[in-house]
């Protein structure tokens, strides 16, 4: 019975390990994705819970009497050095011979060198086997390469290994242009519009615009419900859309045609104090009209409003999947601007098919590590 116990025991420690080990790399994995609700994480604490109090329960007589002894032995008094006993060769008993059984390799790995042995080969196999987890797929000439990308991009537990090479720093998290000249836009007013679900039903995309101009409270209305920041977390600045990790790679620009209190140029959104960063004082109707392949609705519209990407602010801690995460934070926006349009009786129109290098080399980005990409046209109607 006592050597039952001594195997369930050790069979106990085991599986402790491994759910310990599962628990801390899929805790890295939560971590490194940004994924809070990681079940496998979860469920890994659990199992390492109920066999961590089944192996407490197993052994508590064991780990009673090492108390017991650690206290006694503090509390008794040490005789001095000169009145010890030498100890003879002859007093200490032999080591007894390895046991070559499967009970004592578990006893093996019960040892402190056992376990941390037993951990590191663990580690070891795992970096080993992580070209073949998942290996990257072949691309054939011709290849569509969206798709291409889509296979390239997704997660595997590879990429838990590959994730620690360095793919750069954080940068800032806001564009500034502080050299040049600033617009305070008006705090956006909370009035309420129509209904989320009144809006929902009523957005369209609309191309056929008045010539009544916007004013400057309702660019500040529609600028702060696409993207604008409208909320503070632990010390986080949240803004209007979803983001993958809060990092916020979309910067926002403008070609103002017909807005009351400026004039025709392009601007650069600050999101950080809600301002409106002058970049180029210019009539840019036609520019915007030949950018989106010639559709004339850019130039009759009162301001188009264009999304770049900064992917670096997410290249750092999403590798491959970056550019999904941006592309997606930009419909997200998109979305957010057509029904905050649509809500003061505004029409948008958003435009996917347009001339990159003429949009960033209007916009000033290199379209590298900045580049647009989406437009849409915003207007009364």
């Amino acid at each position: 019975m006592k050597r039952l116990r001594h195997d369930v025991s050790v069979a106990v420690s085991i599986m402790l390990l491994i759910a310990a080990t599962a628990a801390i790399l899929t805790g890295i994995i939560a971590d490194l994705w940004h994924l809070t609700g990681f079940v496998y994480h979860t469920y890994a604490g659990y199992i390492m819970a109920v066999l961590a109090i089944v192996h407490v329960a197993l052994n508590w007589s064991r780990m009673a009497r090492y108390v017991r002894f650690r206290l006694m032995r503090s509390a008794a008094p040490r005789p001095p050095t000169h009145t010890r006993a030498a100890v003879r060769p002859s007093t200490i008993s032999p080591r007894p011979p390895a046991n070559r059984s499967t009970t004592g390799m578990l006893h093996a790995l019960h040892t402190r060198r056992g376990f941390l042995g037993a951990l590191a080969g663990l580690l070891a196999g795992a970096a080993i086997g992580r070209s073949t987890v998942r290996a990257r797929p072949d691309v054939p000439f011709g290849t569509d390469l969206g798709v291409a990308y889509h296979q390239w991009s997704k997660p595997g537990i590879s990429d838990l290994f590959g994730a620690v090479a360095s793919w750069g720093t954080q940068p800032p998290l806001y564009k500034t242009y502080p050299d040049a000249p600033r617009i305070v836009l008006p705090p956006p007013d909370d009035r309420p519009g129509i209904t989320l679900e009144e809006a929902v039903q009523k957005r369209r995309s609309v191309r056929a615009y008045s010539d009544e101009p916007l004013t400057l409270a309702e660019l500040s209305r529609v600028l702060f419900f696409t993207g604008g920041i409208n909320t503070e977390r632990f010390g986080a600045k949240l803004r209007a859309a979803p983001s993958a990790g809060a990092l916020y790679p979309i910067e926002t620009y403008l070609a103002v045609h017909r807005v009351t209190g400026i004039q025709p140029g392009v601007y650069h959104y600050t999101v950080a104090d809600h301002t409106l960063a002058l970049l180029r004082e210019a009539n840019v109707r036609s520019e915007t009209v030949r950018q989106g392949l010639m559709q004339s609705f850019l130039g009759t519209c009162g301001v188009v409003v264009y999304f770049t990407v900064i992917l670096q602010r997410l290249r750092w801690r999403y590798q491959e999947r970056s550019y999904r995460y941006a592309l997606l934070e930009a419909g997200h926006l998109a979305q957010n601007l057509y029904l905050a349009a649509t809500s003061l009786g505004m029409g948008v129109c958003a435009v996917g098919a347009f001339l990159d290098d003429e949009v960033n080399a209007m916009l000033g980005v290199d379209g590298e590590q900045e580049a647009a990409v989406y437009m849409l046209s915003v207007g009364k109607t």
